[in-house]
């Protein structure tokens, strides 16, 4: 697993090549001298410079972006299946952002592991995933292949995530459009569909009811009471093509 916050998630008083050889010696029995020439290698293989030398760096001489190299080095240590990367780029500038990702795209390649992308960043989304799983007060709400959940939304939660997105390709950007409310407390859920006090398309049902993922398309799933209801869809598409066609391919 790779954390969101590199700088909590290292060990501050201890060296970087020793943090990522530890789960080598615990795991996978090798001696202390074996485990840190691999944290080497590791160190270098996520593009650290001088790696024998920075191994032997504490967490604050690195940069922001070299601690999460340091943590996607020390996740790879035992040769895991599927990588787990929770908002890997949250405390990044964009430039390194940019970086990190492609790093984690060449590792996927040569790994051939799978990632879990967890991120509330959908340009990292579009950049990164192949399918897409939309989650809402704890739940799943949408899942489906990439290009279907963006350009063929079918949740209203969803559609709000992507009106709330600022647009770069039109010269008529226009004001942004939050979702309002607040999120529930997820110790007191509303009643029915956990969504509906904030949607703008609720309905009466909505309040009553809890809505179940359900398949809608071939392989694209919607936990909505309406997600299979064409007028109702069609409501979002015709607000989508009133505001400058933000976020749908229609």
């Amino acid at each position: 697993m790779i954390f969101q916050d590199p700088m909590t998630s290292l060990n501050p008083v201890y060296r970087i090549g020793k943090q990522i050889a530890e789960p080598l010696v615990l795991h996978k029995n090798m001696s202390r001298d074996k485990a840190w020439a691999a944290a080497v290698e590791l160190l270098r293989q996520v593009g650290i410079p001088q790696a024998e030398q920075r191994a032997r760096d504490y967490p604050h001489e690195f940069s922001g972006g070299m601690r999460q190299r340091a943590m996607i080095a020390m996740a790879l240590a035992c040769g895991p299946d599927i990588l787990i990367a929770d908002e890997p780029t949250t405390a990044l500038d964009v430039t390194i952002q940019a970086q990190i990702l492609e790093l984690m795209q060449e590792i996927q390649k040569k790994t051939e592991s799978a990632i879990i992308m967890i991120t509330h960043d959908l340009g990292v989304v579009a950049d990164m995933a192949d399918h897409i799983l939309v989650m809402y007060a704890g739940k799943a709400v949408e899942y489906g292949p990439a290009d279907e959940v963006f350009y063929n939304p079918l949740h209203p939660y969803t559609w709000g995530l992507l009106e709330s997105l600022p647009r770069h390709d039109v010269d008529d950007k226009g004001a942004l459009c939050p979702i309002n409310g607040q999120p529930p407390s997820l110790i007191n859920l509303p009643s029915g569909c956990a969504f509906h006090p904030r949607c703008a398309y609720a309905r009466a049902e909505c309040s009553k009811s809890s809505p179940v993922l359900t398949e809608i398309e071939v392989g694209h799933y919607s936990a909505c009471l309406f997600s299979a209801d064409a007028d109702f869809v069609q409501q979002f598409e015709n607000r989508v093509s009133r505001d400058g066609d933000t976020g749908s391919g229609s």
